[in-house]
C-alpha cells in the first residue's frame, strides 16, 4: 500500500475531484434538460412536417430512427464533461497508487499492440476490441502490459462478445522455443484450432494428468519442448488457477519470449464510484491497489511456466 506521504498526496487529488464534481454534475444536468428539450421540439417539428408528406410511411420510420440515434449521441455529449473529469482523476491517481510498479504508465481506451499479436497467433478470433484501462510497467523484474477489454467478433446484428476481462502480456523468465497454448476443452480453442493447426504438424499433447486432460487441451508446434512444460509447471498453474480464479476459463499461451494470460471477468477491476458520488480513499482506492497486487501475483506464477 502507498505510504503516508503518498496517501496524503492522493487525498489532495481526491479532494479536488470531489470539490469540483457537484458543480460539473449540476451543469451537465442543466445542459441535458436544455439540450434534450430543444432536441425534442425540433424532432417533433420534423415529425409534423413529415406527417404531411405523401410518402409519410417510409419517411416517418427514417426520421424516427435518426431521432433516436441523434438523441443517444446528444445525451452522451452533454455528460462528457463529467466523464472527462473522472478520467482526469484516473490519470493523476493511478500512477500514484501503483507506485510499487516501476515506470508505471496508465492509458484509457487505447488498444495495446499485443492484441494484434494475439490475432496473428490465433489465440482467439476477434475483429475488434473495446478497451478500458491499460496499465504497463515493470514489477519484480517482470515487464508487463495489462488491459481490461472486450473482444468482439463480427459486426452489427452478428456481433458477439467472445471475451471480456483482463489480458496480460509479459516477458517470460525463460524463452519457450515455439508456441504452446492451454485452454479448456469445448471452447474457443476448438473453433480456432481447425484453422491454425491445419497449417502444420501441431499436435495435441497429453499432460499425464488424466483428470486435467479430460478438461483441458494442450497444443504446440514444438512437441519436445512443450511436453516437460506441460507435464510439470503448467499442470500446477492450471490446477491453482482453477481453484483460485472463478471468473471463467483461463487461457495461457507461450510464444518464444512472450507470455499471454487471459483472465475472464464479469466486473471492472479498476472501477471508481458512479459519477454522481464522491471518491473515498479507504472504500474506493484501497481495493483497486489490492486487486492489482493479486493480478500481478497471478501473472508472476504463470510467467515462471516458460
Amino acid at each position: 500500500m502507498p505510504g503516508e506521504a503518498a496517501v496524503a498526496d492522493i487525498n489532495v487529488h481526491i479532494d479536488a475531484y470531489n470539490g469540483q464534481r457537484p458543480g460539473i454534475h449540476q451543469r451537465c444536468v442543466t445542459y441535458a434538460w436544455i439540450a434534450m428539450g430543444v432536441y425534442c421540439a425540433v424532432a417533433g417539428w420534423l415529425f409534423i412536417l413529415v406527417f404531411n408528406l405523401d410518402t409519410k410511411g417510409k419517411a416517418i420510420g427514417l426520421v424516427g430512427g435518426l431521432a433516436i440515434m441523434g438523441g443517444y449521441y446528444l445525451w452522451g455529449y452533454v455528460w462528457k464533461p463529467l466523464k472527462d473529469h473522472q478520467l482526469t482523476l484516473r490519470y493523476r491517481l493511478f500512477p500514484q497508487i501503483f507506485g510499487f510498479i516501476e515506470k508505471v504508465q496508465y492509458s484509457h481506451a487505447y488498444q495495446p499492440g499485443f492484441l494484434d499479436h494475439l490475432k496473428r497467433l490465433k489465440l482467439i478470433d476477434f475483429t475488434s476490441s473495446e478497451n478500458d484501462d491499460l496499465i504497463k510497467g515493470r514489477h519484480d523484474g517482470m515487464d508487463f502490459e495489462l488491459v481490461e477489454t472486450k473482444l468482439i467478433l463480427g459486426s452489427g446484428k452478428n456481433k458477439e462478445t467472445v471475451f471480456s476481462g483482463i489480458i496480460f502480456h509479459f516477458r517470460l523468465e525463460t524463452e519457450f522455443p515455439g508456441m504452446l497454448v492451454a485452454a479448456k476443452r469445448g471452447n474457443w480453442l476448438q473453433r480456432a484450432a481447425r484453422e491454425f493447426w491445419r497449417a502444420g504438424s501441431y499436435d495435441e499433447l497429453s499432460s499425464g494428468n488424466r483428470q486435467l486432460d479430460e478438461t483441458h487441451e494442450f497444443r504446440s508446434d514444438n512437441f519436445g519442448a512443450a511436453r516437460p512444460v506441460i507435464a510439470g509447471p503448467l499442470i500446477s498453474v492450471l490446477t491453482w488457477l482453477g481453484n483460485e480464479w472463478h471468473g471463467g476459463d483461463v487461457r495461457i499461451a507461450l510464444s518464444h519470449g512472450d507470455g499471454y494470460l487471459m483472465l475472464p471477468a464479469d466486473r471492472d477491476y479498476f472501477r471508481l464510484p458512479d459519477l454522481t458520488q464522491d471518491v473515498r480513499y479507504d472504500w474506493d482506492v484501497k481495493p483497486i491497489v489490492r486487486e492489482m497486487a493479486t493480478l500481478l501475483a497471478v501473472a508472476h506464477v504463470v510467467r515462471q511456466v516458460g
